[in-house]
């Protein structure tokens, strides 16, 4: 059996977000989703700045705010199929706008919760990862595609280092 790079691409696609979403369903199930969405968003929070220090090591020895973060995100969301994503900057302000993600319509079609808080969390290890522990910034999720909003929203501010 000969499987292309792009079909083994899909395959580990689609398992990263039913691997992500069976975990938190058999933990919820197990100890309440409370717990589970406490201990989701620690597995994303280790998750995220594993692979932003992965990044950092294999693919952007040398770092550049916003640029590199940009890039880091932009393979996270190729690992996790993440499309039609619009990302604008101003200042040292980066709103991404997300219309097409599997997690997201995995987890409306569960009807267990949203994944605002983990994406904010996934967003600081992401730059944390690739920048290291002291770089500052303020993430928030300000619009929620499970929450009948247009879009997924995040917005990044970069902070002064204190």
């Amino acid at each position: 059996m000969s499987l292309s790079a792009e079909r083994l691409l899909e395959i580990a696609q689609y398992s990263i977000v039913r691997l992500d979403g069976a975990w938190f369903l058999a933990l919820a199930q197990k100890l309440g989703k409370e717990t589970a969405w406490e201990m989701d968003i620690e597995a994303w929070k280790q998750f995220s700045y594993l692979f932003g220090k992965k990044i950092r090591q294999e693919v952007i020895p040398n770092p550049v705010w916003p640029e590199s973060f940009l890039e880091t995100l932009e393979i996270l969301s190729k690992v996790l199929k993440i499309e039609g994503r619009k990302i604008k900057i101003e200042g040292d302000i980066i709103t991404v706008q997300t219309e097409d993600c599997e997690v997201q319509k995995a987890i409306a079609k569960a009807g267990i919760a949203d994944c605002g808080i983990a994406t904010v969390h996934t967003y600081q290890g992401l730059i944390r990862g690739l920048f290291g522990k002291e770089m500052n910034v303020l993430v928030r999720h300000t619009k929620n595609l499970n929450q009948g909003d247009d879009c997924c929203e995040v917005v990044i501010s970069k902070q002064p280092q204190g």
